[in-house]
């Protein structure tokens, strides 16, 4: 079987020119590439390239380096090798950047004037001075059954990731998410979201939204024009910045669910499903150049990528050989980014080594932002009454650890591991709120629609402490900040 890698380049600089705020920074354009597929070779760091879901035959060395070299050379980067030379690793533990420990803690509270800036006209968005103050639609376009297991169970009950669900429904897997992608939220989601002073929306979706990879159970269909929908609204009605995210990856990131399907890591080192992810990158491209307001987004290319799942959410998550193949392929993305508009910002987000790690690996003028999740659910020693002065000093020292490029927390929640009070909400929504805005580049909460019916240690169930929207509703997330624990 082959892959005919196609490139988008002149579809992107076409668009580009027809659209007002777009300044094209670059008119290489790479003729089609042909990709064979289904090999399997071992080097020294093993590449293959077969595609995750095909049965691979056995070639030579030189066929699957060729392979490489051909996907490569069509974005125009170079297979990295100096992920040795990465920087300090921030000593996450399930995901939680430091320990937090019981400490004696003040009652007072305080209320910061904070003004949340909007990017309008034509101006680009400067993560180095922006501060967001966000939301993800989470569970929207990459279903998890965490956040909507009622509607989950009602069709697949026994599947535990997305990919399952689509493979035991069959032709039925596609009118079935159809109607949830109508249903699980709309632009009065967003008009609430408003309400409050959100200004930026973190939006993930799998790599099936904007690419067929063959022999993948994971619905492509009309998830691009529900994201139209919203991302048109919130920009032209409340200038909010968008962040469209790939969750997963052809081949699988993390082995979990939101990373393809559970157990499937075979995006790295291999050459195939690194084709079909520079692809799903052309296609976001392509969206953002139609949009008419491709100043209005930043892409996150990889979420959360674990080439070790004992590992995961830590710091031995990732291995030296993961970390040199993800930056092989975010030097690719900027590259094809910079084909619309080098202003465009990328985010990388970290895999849980923190920002210090990668930000030797990168030019201090690449214009990267990095992305940071800090969870406090499954930390432990994580008591209700010992989180708030842990937020204060993790978010400063994250701040301190990572200066040359700028950081941004794009999920955190309130839940934590022990003794959650509905009570205390309020109190620790603000302490992050303003601890992310005061220290780095705002943050992006976990997530706007929950319908998470686990309980919790504690008061209540997962969604009083990951729902955004009900969160709203109960007036624990008002518009004003007050009352943080940090000052």
């Amino acid at each position: 079987m082959s892959l005919k890698f196609t490139l988008v380049g002149a579809l992107l600089a076409a668009a580009a020119a027809a659209v007002p705020n777009a300044r094209v920074t670059s008119t290489k354009v790479t003729s089609s590439t042909k990709v064979t597929s289904s090999t399997k070779v071992t080097s020294s760091t093993k590449v293959t390239s077969s595609a995750a879901t095909t049965s691979p035959a056995t070639t030579s060395a030189a066929t699957t380096n060729s392979v490489l070299s051909s996907v490569l050379s069509s974005v125009g980067v170079s297979l990295q090798t100096n992920a040795t030379d990465h920087g300090t690793v921030v000593p996450y533990v399930s995901q939680c950047p430091l320990p937090v420990t019981s400490t004696t803690t003040s009652s007072q509270r305080y209320a910061p004037s904070i003004v949340w800036p909007f990017v309008t006209g034509s101006e680009f968005i400067n993560w180095t001075t922006y501060k967001s103050n966000g939301a993800n639609l989470g569970g929207w376009l990459e279903k998890e059954k965490t956040h909507d297991p009622i509607w989950w169970d009602q069709h697949v009950p026994d599947a535990n990731d997305e990919w399952t669900f689509c493979e035991t429904l069959g032709s039925q897997c596609g009118p079935v998410l159809e109607a949830r992608y109508t249903s699980f939220l709309n632009t009065s989601t967003i008009d609430q979201l408003a309400t409050v002073g959100v200004n930026t929306l973190r939006i993930p979706t799998t790599y099936a939204a904007w690419v067929t990879v063959p022999g993948s159970e994971l619905y492509h269909g009309t998830q691009q024009v529900h994201l139209r929908t919203i991302t048109n609204y919130a920009i032209t009605k409340y200038n909010m910045h968008i962040i469209i995210g790939l969750h997963s990856l052809p081949g699988g990131v993390n082995s979990l669910d939101i990373g393809e399907a559970l157990g499937h890591d075979a995006w790295f080192y291999n050459a195939t499903n690194l084709h079909y992810s520079f692809e799903a990158i052309d296609a976001v491209l392509l969206f953002i150049a139609l949009s008419g307001h491709i100043n209005s987004f930043t892409i996150a290319p990889i979420n959360e990528a674990s080439d070790n799942l004992a590992g995961f959410g830590s710091a031995a998550g990732l291995s030296v050989n993961a970390t040199n193949w993800i930056t092989t392929y975010i030097d690719g993305v900027i590259k094809r980014t910079a084909i619309l508009d080098k202003r465009i910002p990328i985010m990388l987000q970290d895999c849980f080594q923190g920002g210090a790690y990668w930000s030797p690996l990168f030019d201090a003028s690449t214009n990267l932002v990095i992305d940071s999740h800090v969870y406090y659910f499954a930390a432990a020693g994580t008591y209700s009454e010992y989180v708030l002065p842990a937020v204060c000093g993790q978010a400063a020292y994250i701040a301190d650890l990572e200066t040359k490029f700028p950081t941004f927390i794009g999920e955190w929640s309130l839940q934590v591991m022990y003794n959650n009070s509905l009570a205390e909400r309020k109190t620790i929504f603000d302490t992050q709120r303003y601890a992310w805005e005061k220290f780095v580049s705002g943050g992006s909460f976990w997530t706007a629609v929950s319908y998470s019916n686990t309980t919790v240690d504690g008061e209540g169930t997962q969604r009083d402490y990951w729902s955004f929207i009900d969160l709203i509703n109960e007036g624990v997330i008002t518009s004003s900040t007050n009352e943080s624990y940090c000052s």
